[in-house]
């Protein structure tokens, strides 16, 4: 049996009445107490997770596969922008070949409307030198007909070119309103847009390093808080420690002896609970200051995390996004002037295509209107052998419209050459349509919408973290303070076993005192629920009482878990 080293004199001089309460009182206090740093420490794991979440938000916007595309996009159309008069001044040569073939067309075609007017005056001139004979006024109306269905295709040959000479007109007139705007922005704009974007990029991968940063240490004061709240069951075990002790002094109140037995039956539990009460102050005492240490040793972490929130607030993307918004307001004009030029261009795609068809189409008409001429021309000398002196009158005639269906040949010979040219200039357009980047407004917008929608995530994360950084470090400070005065508890178990040991620890017990032992002792040993209140119990019992105490908390040991 253990004894108690207690100064007797500092036992007397603290009041003994009230012992129960006051150990009743404290074990209530201590359960709200650890209850309410419970419900705080989770309230601090709470705003850690919005931190995260808040720069898990972050990070996602200004991820390369989404900021840095766009950042990209911008850079992209500063470069389109650069090359600007190169692809204006090929786009003006193309045009140029369009107009010249055109033109050419346009010659060609006007000496065959001539050709085929002379060819119905000669085939009137058939007719009255053949002096209505049937068989030449035959010929005649045949070439006649042939000769209408020419000019009805040449008048479809000027109508296409009319169409296609105003489509080229439209094409750099455009040029020419882009032109005016390039110089004016060129290069200076892009170069500041690329210079601007280029810093955007750095500063977006600053914040996103930060946010990583925070991140990390934000998941490790997580894991810490997480583990004191654990930690936090010190004050559950203790109150239920000064509870059974409490409930033991009720089990001893309900003993009446007759002196000497009952002073010695109060001694021996006294002293036993005394042991209880300093083993469990020892324990609280250790805990507790464990507990108060770890919080403490996070203010490093809460101190980096609101620091790093904090000096990012002072690091905004708005500089980067107003300077690039002026660039894009700048060349706003010119992307749209751009954009027009594009599908102006786009639509004459269509349409020398649409002309090139066409024209060859008629062409091979038109060419079957000359084979038929000629063929006329030459029945019609054939026939003029049959008819003496008219016939020679009429065969001169005859050998002009001969002469005028080879001319018209050679004109539509020439037309071959100006459509090769037009296909291959739309060949060429249609290659350069295919490299293009597509409408550069679109990309600027849709760029600066991604940046500014990361910019914003990061300015209320930045903001909405501040604050939570704040209420973090608040709210663990709160904690170490409670917990901290708890340790007070300490003191008051240290002062009740004071008390409980100032009773006289007898050496030799009565026959009574033994009876009353053997009953109370096992009652207050099923009290316990943890291994060390037994270990404390078997070793502060006399040792007559030892085996059979140990006995029935074996039988009612319940949870194995101490």
């Amino acid at each position: 049996m253990q004894h108690l080293r207690i100064d007797s004199v500092q036992g007397q001089a603290i009041d003994a009445t009230n012992l129960k309460r006051t150990l009743a009182l404290m074990a209530a206090s201590m359960d709200a107490r650890f209850v309410r740093a419970g419900t705080t420490l989770s309230t601090a794991i709470d705003t850690i997770d919005r931190i995260i979440t808040s720069i898990e938000g972050v990070t996602g916007a200004l991820d390369e596969s989404v900021a840095g595309i766009a950042v990209t996009s911008l850079k992209e159309v500063a470069a389109q922008l650069d090359a600007l008069p190169v692809v204006q001044a090929e786009r003006e040569a193309d045009m140029a070949r369009i107009g010249t073939a055109s033109r050419v067309l346009r010659d060609h075609v006007m000496d065959m409307r001539q050709a085929l007017r002379v060819l119905h005056i000669y085939g009137m001139n058939i007719k009255i030198a053949a002096s209505g004979e049937a068989a030449f006024v035959g010929f005649v109306n045949d070439m006649g007909q042939r000769l209408a269905a020419g000019e009805e295709h040449l008048e479809g040959f000027l109508a296409k070119l009319k169409e296609l000479s105003t489509s080229v007109g439209s094409v750099q007139q455009a040029g020419r309103l882009l032109a005016a705007e390039a110089r004016k922005i060129l290069p200076a704009v892009p170069q500041r847009l690329t210079r601007d974007a280029n810093a955007l990029h750095g500063h977006l991968g600053d914040v996103a390093a930060m946010a990583h940063q925070v991140a990390e240490i934000a998941r490790t004061v997580q894991g810490r808080v997480a583990t004191m709240l654990g930690a936090l069951q010190v004050g559950d075990s203790t109150r239920q420690r000064v509870e059974h002790v409490v409930s033991a002094l009720q089990l001893l109140e309900g003993v009446a002896l007759s002196e000497p037995a009952q002073s010695e039956v109060t001694g021996v539990i006294h002293h036993l609970l005394a042991a209880q009460l300093e083993a469990s102050s020892a324990d609280f005492d250790r805990d507790a200051a464990r507990l108060v240490a770890s919080l403490k040793a996070l203010q490093p972490d809460t101190d980096a995390l609101r620091t790093l929130v904090e000096d990012d607030a002072g690091r905004n993307g708005r500089p980067f996004l107003a300077q690039i918004d002026e660039a894009v307001g700048e060349i706003a004009v010119i992307t749209g002037q751009l954009q027009e030029a594009d599908q102006r261009s786009a639509a004459m795609l269509g349409l020398i295509t649409e002309t090139v068809d066409e024209l060859t189409g008629r062409l091979e008409h038109l060419q079957r209107v000359q084979f038929n001429v000629q063929d006329i021309a030459t029945n019609t000398r054939l026939l003029c052998r049959r008819h003496g002196d008219l016939g020679k009158a009429v065969s001169v005639v005859a050998g002009e419209v001969d002469i005028y269906a080879h001319s018209l040949g050679n004109a539509m010979r020439g037309i071959g050459a100006p459509i090769r040219e037009l296909a291959e200039v739309n060949a060429s357009l249609a290659a350069k349509r295919g490299n293009t980047a597509g409408d550069m407004g679109g990309k600027l917008a849709q760029a600066l919408s991604v940046i500014c929608e990361g910019c914003q995530r990061t300015d209320m994360a930045v903001r909405e973290g501040g604050d939570d950084a704040r209420q973090l470090i608040e709210l663990l400070t709160i904690t170490g303070d409670e917990i901290g005065a708890e340790l007070e508890l300490g003191a008051t178990m240290r002062q009740s076993a004071i008390v409980l040991a100032v009773s006289t620890l007898p050496h030799d017990l009565s026959e009574d005192a033994l009876s009353a032992l053997g009953t109370l002792l096992p009652q207050i040993a099923a009290l316990y629920t943890m291994a060390q209140e037994r270990d404390i119990h078997a070793a502060n019992v006399p040792p007559c009482f030892v085996v059979a105490s140990t006995v029935v908390e074996e039988d009612e040991d319940d949870d194995g878990l101490f």
